[in-house]
This record gives C-alpha cells, structure tokens and sequence, in this order.
C-alpha cells in the first residue's frame, strides 16, 4: 500500500509537470486534436491522486504503524493534499 501510495504522488507530480510545462512553453495545444479530453483527464487525475494517496497512505499506516517509512509516506501524502487544498482555494478561476 505504501508503494501504490508513493505511485500515486509521482503521478500526481507528473502531471502537474506537464501542466507547467505546457504553460511555459509556446506550444499552443488548442491546434493538436484530443488534446482537450486528454488534458481535462489528466486534471481529474491530478485532483484525486492526492486522495488515493493518502488513504493509502492511512490504509498502510494502520496496517503497520511502527514502520518509519509508512509515517514519511503518510507525511508526503498530507502535506499533497493540503498543498493541492490551497491551490483550489487559492485559484480565482473557480
């Protein structure tokens, strides 16, 4: 659970890379076809990967709490989540 957790936040990582990638690039993706539904997609994965990540995150630290590595886990989980919160919260677009 840690594992699929730690999976979990390299997507989410990932893909908010790629969104800044495309933000400071002068690709202008309007002109490739699909490129609308793929990048809605990855917005909706990027919104829940920090979710999933941090049940899982729970999940293995119930399962196993005196392991340090399911703590740090859980830590890096949280402090997605609450950074991914802000960033909602923060955003005039909404």
């Amino acid at each position: 659970m840690r594992t699929a957790s730690l999976f979990c936040l390299a997507i989410w990582s990932a893909v908010w890379l790629l969104f800044l990638l495309l933000r400071f690039s002068s690709l202008d993706v309007r002109n490739i076809p699909g490129a609308g539904p793929f990048l809605l997609s990855s917005l909706v994965v990027s919104a829940l990967a920090p979710i999933v990540a941090a049940a899982l995150a729970v999940a293995a630290l119930v399962r196993e709490p005196r392991v340090p590595a399911n703590w740090l886990t859980f830590a890096a989980a949280s402090a997605v989540l609450v950074a991914e919160v802000l960033l909602v919260l923060s955003s005039r677009w909404l």
